[in-house]
């Protein structure tokens, strides 16, 4: 089944990192990817020209530009990065949409990718996502652990009840803020930052063992696989014929 995969949450907790990491297992089993950026920053500057990428206000533009993708069976996963800390917002536009009834409808299934941080506010914001959402998507957290390894308000307040829903959860390792930044400089993709002679050998290392350990989180996790729409069978080691 096609997805729709809509990053939520708050602002700065790596939602455009993850979209970039599963493009880069999208692109390894030779899936069909666009996606829709509300932010003005061009995040997604490396993956011009390898996957098509449109601005989108989710305030002010028409949602049917969303929408008119999915009648394009060329596409195999949507990716639209929602704006953080927007959860209303978030929560108006997919109503005015009436996305669940439309996604039913193309035979489309709907993903919240939330990843989270220390901060309670991303439990907030998760719990107000699912109260209005309820049993119409699937949901997977990533706990990103540059920002804790405890996470001590997803335990109390999330993780017991994840699983009662159907939702699932990855990890995503921390990754020195001095090897992501000089990464990020590069304006080229991840899979492709490992090979780059201008980086110390010792950070080329570290992305390289970064990347192979979100891939295998991912791969690890079937519940997961499934709802981010990774293929079945496909062997996630291989990406961009590296691993």
């Amino acid at each position: 089944m096609r997805r729709l995969i809509m990053t939520v949450g708050d602002s700065r907790v790596g939602k455009s990192t993850v979209i970039k990491l599963l493009i880069e297992l999208f692109l390894s089993q030779n899936q069909a990817v666009k996606i829709y950026n509300h932010d003005s920053r061009n995040k997604f500057k490396a993956y011009e020209g390898i996957v098509p990428i449109e601005s989108l206000n989710f305030f002010t533009d028409n949602p049917d530009l969303v929408l008119d993708d999915l009648l394009n069976d060329s596409l195999d996963v949507i990716f639209v990065d929602m704006p953080g800390q927007y959860i209303k917002e978030t929560c108006n536009y997919i109503y005015e949409a009436d996305f669940f009834t439309v996604l039913a409808e193309l035979n489309w299934k709907l993903t919240f990718l939330q990843p989270i941080s220390h901060r309670s506010d991303c439990m907030e914001y998760f719990l107000q996502l699912l109260n209005f959402a309820t049993d119409n998507a699937n949901y997977v957290i990533v706990k990103n652990q540059h920002f804790d390894t405890r996470f001590k308000e997803y335990k109390q307040l999330i993780q017991q009840k994840l699983p009662l829903i159907g939702g699932t959860e990855i990890r995503l390792t921390a990754l020195h803020r001095d090897h992501y930044q000089a990464m990020e400089d590069l304006t080229k993709p991840y899979s492709q930052c490992f090979h780059e002679q201008s980086l110390y050998v010792l950070y080329r290392s570290y992305i390289y063992h970064w990347l192979k350990n979100f891939f295998e989180t991912v791969k690890n996790n079937q519940i997961a696989s499934i709802y981010l729409g990774v293929s079945a069978g496909e062997n996630i080691r291989n990406i961009a014929g590296v691993f």
